[in-house]
């Protein structure tokens, strides 16, 4: 008989709970952010003597089937584990290996695919390495190399410290911008939307009505939560930046940055951004996570900002 049991539908109490207590936790796990995705999703949770020490969330799309890749919009939604930092490391590890190796186990015998993209705060991948090692036929995870940027507040007594340690050109643009643009915070996700629609536009992106549909929703549902915060660039009183943060207890994630393509040389996305920064560091905000590093157009913009990189996995799966 097994020490552990599988609850493949968790209560939302349940898992908000065991979330607020994992190393691995963010904001795209709790169930108010789940929530305004508008999907229908599952809470599986693994539990020893009562008390849940694994979870994960698998979210549906439209059709009705698990997603095989991360949802539009989100990160680290991946595996779980409850805090066991009072065991010694020799403990933790074996313990929390033969913990995944068993959920995983669980988790594709129970549904024939499944997509997780994990924390970088996950350190030991073995299990989904190892998973059918011997037979490989019933099927293996699949593990795609990504990056984020991770700005760890604490390093800087203060936001003027840590301005006067980032790149040149951002200091410049922020002196520069701040001389001409003022900074608003909004409620009104029709800005970020239009906003971002001509972003993705100037680079050539496709951007589906869905698409609209997820930025507004996310965006209202965060400011309602009081999880987000919204700011704006204005010159002469007409919107060219928007930027959307998402926050938990420790950490503030950049979510959107969005800009009016006609306006880019007035420096208004570094504008905001900095100054989320400064609001993340008078919040008492532990990091910012820039979710995020794997497009070679912006990503060393965000190593520009003194992002440390970090790096996590998407692991999908799906029977042979």
């Amino acid at each position: 008989m097994s020490v552990w049991e599988i609850n493949f539908k968790e209560s939302k109490e349940v898992w908000d709970a065991f979330v607020s207590t994992s190393q691995q936790r963010s904001i795209f796990v709790y169930s108010k952010f789940l929530d305004s995705l508008n999907a229908d999703y599952d809470l599986v949770t693994c539990c020893e003597k009562g008390k849940v020490v694994a979870g994960a969330v698998l979210i549906y799309s439209d059709a009705g089937e698990l997603i095989d890749r991360p949802y539009p919009f989100t990160q680290y939604q991946g595996v779980l584990l409850a805090d066991s930092a009072s065991q010694s490391a020799h403990s933790q590890i074996t313990h929390e290996f033969k913990v995944v190796e068993y959920f995983i186990s669980q988790l594709t015998e129970h549904y024939t695919k499944c997509c997780l993209c994990q924390s970088w705060r996950l350190n030991d991948l073995r299990p989904f390495l190892w998973h059918n090692y011997h037979d490989p036929e019933k099927g293996q995870f699949k593990l795609d190399l990504r990056y984020t940027g991770i700005l760890d507040l604490k390093k800087y007594d203060n936001f003027d410290a840590y301005l006067s340690s980032v790149r040149l050109c951002r200091r410049q643009e922020f002196k520069k911008s701040s001389q001409i643009l003022k900074l608003e915070f909004s409620r009104d996700e029709a800005i970020l939307d239009t906003l971002h629609a001509m972003t993705f536009e100037r680079q050539s992106i496709e951007r589906n009505n869905q698409d609209s549909v997820l930025v507004r929703s996310i965006c209202k549902h965060a400011i309602a939560g009081e999880y987000g915060k919204m700011s704006v660039a204005l010159l002469d009183e007409m919107p060219v930046s928007a930027v959307l943060f998402l926050y938990d207890d420790r950490t503030a994630y950049y979510l959107f940055g969005a800009n009016d393509p006609a306006y880019r040389n007035t420096g208004a996305g570094s504008f905001l951004l900095l100054h989320m920064i400064k609001d993340a560091f008078e919040q008492g905000m532990e990091e910012i996570d820039f979710v995020g590093v794997n497009s070679p157009s912006r990503g060393d913009y965000k190593v520009s900002l003194n992002a440390e990189l970090k790096n996590y996995l998407i692991t999908s799966f799906a029977c042979s």
